[in-house]
């Protein structure tokens, strides 16, 4: 791999259980933000909720570590931040005509069309010495896909024709995160950082459903808010804040995991 943009460091592993795991145990031990976890193939990988995510030899398997990386409010659009930086790296790699299949699901699953091929996962724990350790784990299905994965349809990249190595969209992911953290400015400037996912974004201007965790919500989805939050329209004309659930558009296959 080449040079990485300062301050970033990468490590890999053939085979680890959690990239995340290893990231926050890591910053227990005093290691330092800016740290990039790779693995081969990650035996215990985790979705949201819980839920298991299959990581297999040919995709790729990685977690940034970052430390403090805005005010502990405002740590929550990193999820839609990532989802953009992954959608370039994935488009850094494709040819132009293939890049419009590539979308961006509320708040940050990568779709080619309706079926998944990345999951982000955040996770963070607090220090001792009060800074917030923030675990980006992101998962890319290159070459290889489960049934499905979060009640989606699963694809990989391989699908569509094109070969990206794990190893290649790496090296273009950290750059991406470097550029899109720049930006970003430690949320002072989510502003372009929405800009950039509403332009990716599947079914902006459609009717939704939101299953949330103790009732399911339909609607339009209209925009999203300031910090990241997606404003449904109801069917009665008022608006609905959605912060936090797993939403489909109609005919996608939505089968929830238990």
């Amino acid at each position: 791999m080449n040079k990485l943009p300062e301050p970033y460091r990468l490590i890999s592993f053939d085979t680890i259980d959690s990239t995340n795991k290893y990231a926050l145990d890591a910053a227990k031990q005093g290691e330092e933000g800016g740290l990039w976890i790779w693995a081969g193939e990650q035996t215990a990988g985790r979705g949201r909720r819980g839920r298991q995510w299959s990581s297999e030899k040919g995709n790729l398997a990685a977690t940034l570590l970052l430390l403090s990386p805005a005010p502990a409010n405002l740590v929550g659009q990193l999820p839609l931040l990532t989802a953009t930086a992954v959608h370039r790296a994935i488009c850094d790699l494709i040819p132009p005509h293939m890049q419009a299949a590539l979308r961006i699901k509320w708040p940050n699953d990568l779709l080619w069309g309706d079926q998944k091929i990345c999951g982000i996962l955040l996770e963070s724990t607090f220090l001792v010495d009060g800074r917030q350790a923030v675990a980006v784990g992101i998962g890319v299905n290159c070459r290889t896909h489960p049934d499905k994965t979060d009640g989606l349809k699963a694809a990989d990249i391989a699908q569509t024709g094109y070969d990206v190595s794990p190893e290649q969209l790496l090296e273009r992911l950290i750059w991406q995160m470097a550029d899109r953290l720049s930006v970003w400015q430690q949320g002072s400037n989510f502003a372009a950082i929405r800009d950039d996912w509403l332009s990716c974004a599947r079914g902006l201007g459609q009717h939704v459903v939101a299953r949330l965790p103790n009732e399911t919500v339909e609607g339009t989805f209209e925009m999203l808010d300031e910090d990241g939050a997606l404003i449904m329209r109801l069917a009665d004309g008022q608006t609905r804040t959605i912060y936090a659930g797993d939403v489909f558009l109609p005919g996608m296959h939505s089968e929830m995991q238990k």
